[in-house]
């Protein structure tokens, strides 16, 4: 009887073994995701950027005439004008 055990189990072993790789899948290197490899290969040789998100140069706005007396404080660059 313990002859039929050992196989019982080795059988069982076996079995398992044959249903774990039948559903496994292999490697796709098709899922990956390669979303940054264009902005890695422009940065190989710096990935110091000029771009900012303000205007870009050379832009130009029409700005309405400012409503106001001019304050003595300033905001960076720009005066700041009081209603």
């Amino acid at each position: 009887m313990k002859e039929l055990s050992w196989i019982a189990l080795i059988s069982a072993i076996i079995i398992v073994w044959a249903v774990l790789t039948k559903s496994w899948e292999p490697f796709v290197p098709e899922f990956l995701d390669t979303s940054n490899v264009k902005r890695t290969v422009e940065r190989k040789d710096s990935s110091y950027s000029q771009e900012t998100n303000h205007a870009k140069p050379g832009t130009h706005f029409d700005v309405p005439p400012l409503q106001g007396m001019e304050s003595p404080f300033r905001v960076n660059m720009f005066n700041s004008f009081v209603p």
